[in-house]
């Protein structure tokens, strides 16, 4: 290949000790993940680097990622880091999270407790703080692509990584939003990661039915805001770590050029690396 994978969004994570609580409210992937098997795994699927995403079940915990991005800086490019938004003194806390050298960003998960978070105007200070102080904000908002986009249009200074394009595979209509979906490409602050498809298809690889989606995300958003990543482990439930590369890798409509900026290389210009 004459380009480099990096994987956007993977997730690793350790036993709970009795110093690092899991986190009851988040999402429960299974028996923990090492780094090391993560990197095994990637590997073997042709990834050379990731970044790592931390889940929410390890809360506001970003230690184990920090560690896994320290012992193998050569492949874990960083980490975007969980933070919790309203809790007191966010400022201060939010530079702290900024001035680390491997966190590059922040993930905001409208889920469960946390779903009503934006509609209800509570990231509001924390969205304005992280323009100030130039943190990437990654936002995973199931089903809520026109609050996301509206944010974005309030925070013109904050750079808004959507997470998996706002779908949920637990909807039975996962693309019943997608023009609101497309409809964020016109504020330039915003990017995608195209992180889900294999997920939301009906169908088993290579996935035919939602490709005619992505081609029409590449045509509004175009190479240069958008970001590939697996969502492995959890995407092992719809097709192999080697499979959800090969999706995106295998496009016809997509260049050598469009498939190096996707894998790896907006990524890196978005991250400032």
């Amino acid at each position: 290949m004459a380009y480099e994978i990096i994987d956007s969004h993977v997730h690793f994570w350790e036993p709970e000790h009795p110093d690092r609580p899991w986190h009851k409210g988040g999402v429960d992937l299974g028996p923990p993940l090492s780094v090391e098997r993560l990197l095994e795994d990637a590997r073997e699927a042709g990834v050379s680097k990731i970044l790592q995403v931390t889940p929410s079940i390890m809360g506001w915990d970003n230690r184990y990622g920090v560690e896994g991005s320290q012992r193998y800086s050569e492949r874990v490019i960083g980490v975007i880091g969980r933070f919790d938004p309203v809790a007191p003194q966010m400022p201060r806390r939010l530079a702290e999270v900024a001035a680390h050298a491997k966190i590059l960003g922040v993930r905001i998960t409208l889920i469960k407790e946390w779903t009503s978070w934006l509609r209800d105007g509570l990231l509001e200070p924390f969205l304005k703080e992280a323009g100030r102080l130039g943190m990437r904000v990654q936002i995973y908002g199931p089903d809520q692509p026109r609050e996301i986009h509206d944010a974005a249009r309030r925070h013109p200074q904050t750079v808004f990584l959507v997470d998996h394009m706002t779908l949920d595979h637990h909807n039975p209509e996962p693309f019943a939003q997608w023009s609101e979906v497309l409809a964020m490409a016109d504020s330039p602050n915003v990017y995608v990661k195209a992180s889900y498809f294999p997920e939301v298809s009906k169908q088993p690889f290579p996935f035919t039915d939602v490709v005619p989606y992505l081609r029409s995300l590449y045509e509004r958003f175009g190479a240069d805001r958008i970001i590939w990543g697996s969502n492995y482990p959890p995407s092992a439930r719809a097709c192999s770590y080697k499979e959800n590369v090969d999706f995106m890798r295998e496009q016809g409509f997509l260049s050598t050029d469009d498939r190096t900026k996707i894998f790896g290389a907006t990524l890196l210009r978005v991250l400032g690396l």
